[in-house]
């Protein structure tokens, strides 16, 4: 696997940060990614600065254990620090060798929906499979502390997608462009979900297609999918918000505050 060296990764990552806040997949200071460098270092975008204005020098470089190497500069008068979710990231790189980026973001329609109670691992269209594999729930945890690595773990150790409830997504890849490509598929395969459950739903494909779809798109069979493999259940969504008749309209006002949050 070829890492990137320290300029090429910071001008990436601010690139794909600028990305990600314009296209309103995290808001201005939400979210966080990071890429894994050729000198076994991690560069990260730092903590509560805007993405959208995110410049190359203002990139974070660490070690494997979090700890920050050379110098850190100073912005709007406090010297910029790692995010707040570098544990997260951590763990994933521990885990899984692989893993070249992490990106974790808000995307608004995935978030509705499994706020909602919608379920992102059933296969309703081909493409998912392609892109993203199987998309996972985790368990909720609290955003920013311990408990999210703890929690997401043995998810990304299994997973290139994993959904946080109510707080947000978490793709990897072998390199920023897979992991970025990832969080795309995600947000628009929700937004495909969302509007089958407004129009009345449909039935997931069938699982002998999924299981051809799996063996045309990963000619290497994914974690999951392999024989005897330790793997959490790919969804343990959280508690709906209301039971009965109310559920759809739960729905409907979900994906409308995410509708208005793109405009």
């Amino acid at each position: 696997m070829v890492w990137p060296d320290e300029r090429t990764a910071r001008r990436a990552l601010a690139e794909a940060a600028r990305e990600i806040y314009q296209r309103k997949l995290s808001g201005a200071t939400d979210g966080n990614l990071s890429v894994r460098l050729a000198n076994g270092h991690i560069a990260t975008t730092p903590s509560g600065v805007h993405k959208g204005r995110l410049l190359p020098e203002d990139i974070v470089i660490t070690d494997l254990l979090g700890k920050v190497q050379g110098q850190v500069r100073e912005k709007s008068g406090r010297r910029l620090k790692p995010s707040s979710e570098l544990a997260l990231h951590l763990a994933a790189y521990e885990i899984r060798p692989d893993i070249g980026a992490v990106v974790h973001a808000h995307p608004p329609m995935a978030l509705a929906y499994t706020l909602a109670g919608g379920k992102l691992s059933e296969v309703l269209v081909s493409e998912v499979v392609f892109a993203c594999g199987e998309i996972a729930t985790a368990p909720y945890s609290t955003p920013t502390t311990m408990q999210v690595p703890e929690t997401l773990k043995e998810y990304l150790g299994c997973y290139d997608v994993v959904m946080m409830p109510r707080h947000g997504s978490v793709t990897v890849g072998v390199d920023l462009d897979t992991a970025l490509g990832r969080l795309d598929a995600l947000e628009h395969t929700a937004g495909v979900y969302v509007m089958v459950r407004l129009m009345g739903g449909a039935s997931p494909i069938a699982t002998q297609e999924v299981d051809k779809l799996f063996s045309l798109a990963h000619p290497q069979t994914p974690p999951y999918r392999q024989p005897g493999r330790a793997c959490p259940p790919p969804e343990v969504p959280a508690p709906p918000l209301h039971a009965g008749a109310q559920g759809e309209e739960v729905l409907v006002q979900a994906v409308l505050s995410a509708l208005q949050g793109r405009r």
